[in-house]
């Protein structure tokens, strides 16, 4: 069996994917490089946003077109559309072989695999992913916050942590296969609890494991930020002094209307905690503008609240009203064109927030960990976020080197390894 799979959304995808080509590669399947290539074509969809439904679907008429001339090829959807919409997906794209939702991903490889009459048996194979320095696996999935906008809880279900001992140890196999990076994902990784171990906890269970550097996590609810996961950030090396932490708007109104569960005062006092405990810390952030209700005072509290707190960077989204949602419920009252108004204000500021922060670093020395190389050119990282680029060799992957930094942007610094 020869497989693509096109990965549409969050990184806890990417991490759903990553796992659909460990189990395929251990029973022989290959990566193909393209449409013609592929036995089967896998859509990793996304729902919580609309866009991402409608980057799924274009894609779905793409391949829809491919497999009229190429009718062997099979086509399975799956994800978090796919398990909002199930059955209605395939009314709309009959060639559509098979459809798994989020809550099922786990039995989605040999789903898959079952499609083809082969007698598939574990083989001793190399991995397709064998090589990435970072890596990410997820620690729990699912939500129990119900924020009114989001449709998280509805399409992955309730909050549901994985066995501490199976991460780690999942972990360790990254690591002796190469990883360097790990990085642990979950809709909201400070809710995470197994039996007696809680999220500080398990970081330390990860952070002993041998020859691994780095440790990031992602995402984190500001309602649940424990001093315990602070003092780990400040005392454990391996942590690395980044966090994303989703502000979505600074309007106690408005936070209230999103059922976020803190307000403003809280958030602020907590990035001012964070940032005495881990002075080098990196604060990034996701905010929402043109939710019903907000008006002009509420956007330009939010406003400030980006100027005042100077994110390392944020992801700012203009409101659209996601199905069975609270907020679906209620008067879509800000115009479109005032919603990308707004958006354009907030990365203006962003934007130039981050190149005042890079610019400061413009001839320093980093220390950076060498992620991968392309035509000559190493993609790397710092511990707080930032990417660098500079010309090296493909013997740096995977060990941590120097770069004098020369050129700064907005999202990337540019240097001479040293």
């Amino acid at each position: 069996m020869n497989y693509l799979i096109e990965t549409i959304g969050c990184q806890m995808n990417v991490c759903d994917s990553d796992m659909l080509v460990s189990i395929f590669s251990a029973y022989g399947a290959s990566k193909a490089n393209n449409l013609s290539e592929a036995d089967v074509v896998i859509l990793n969809t996304c729902s919580v946003r609309s866009q991402a439904e409608q980057k799924a679907f274009s894609y779905l008429g793409r391949v829809k077109e491919f497999k009229q001339k190429n009718p062997c090829i099979k086509i399975v959807v799956i994800g978090c559309m796919a398990e909002r919409l199930g059955p209605n997906i395939k009314k709309r794209f009959s060639s559509v072989d098979l459809i798994i939702g989020a809550k099922d991903i786990g039995n989605a490889a040999l789903k898959i695999m079952s499609l083809f009459r082969t007698d598939y048996s574990a083989k001793k194979v190399k991995s397709e992913i064998k090589s990435k320095i970072v890596r990410y696996i997820t620690i729990m999935r699912g939500c129990d916050n119900y924020c009114s906008y989001c449709a998280v809880p509805f399409v992955r279900g309730r909050e549901v942590s994985i066995n501490c001992e199976t991460i780690v140890n999942e972990c360790s196999s990254m690591v002796k296969n190469g990883a360097r990076e790990i990085i642990l994902l979950g809709q909201n990784v400070n809710s995470y609890q197994y039996e007696d171990v809680n999220f500080a906890s398990l970081i330390k269970k990860t952070a002993a494991i041998e020859n691994l550097e780095r440790i990031r996590f992602m995402t984190n609810h500001p309602k649940d930020l424990s001093d315990d996961l602070i003092k780990i950030m400040a005392t454990e090396p391996k942590v690395c002094p980044h966090i994303h932490i989703p502000m979505q708007s600074a309007s106690d109104k408005i936070l209230k209307a999103m059922n976020r569960k803190y307000s403003y005062e809280h958030y602020l006092g907590l990035i001012k905690k964070l940032r005495t405990a881990v002075p080098d810390v990196s604060v990034t952030t996701d905010i929402i503008v043109g939710f019903p209700g907000e008006t002009d005072e509420d956007f330009e509290d939010t406003l400030k609240a980006v100027k005042t707190i100077r994110f390392g960077g944020l992801y700012v989204f203009r409101y659209s009203p996601r199905p069975d949602t609270k907020a679906a419920e209620m008067i879509d009252d800000v115009p479109f064109e005032e919603k990308k108004r707004r958006h354009a204000v907030i990365l203006k500021e962003s934007n130039k927030i981050s190149i005042e922060i890079v610019s400061e670093m413009l001839g320093s020395t980093q220390q950076v960990l060498a992620e991968e190389i392309k035509n000559g050119i190493i993609k790397a990282r710092t511990k707080n976020g930032r990417k660098v680029f500079a010309e090296g060799r493909k013997e740096y992957i995977g060990k941590h080197i120097n770069v004098n930094i020369k050129e700064a942007k907005i999202n990337s610094l540019f240097g001479d390894i040293v």
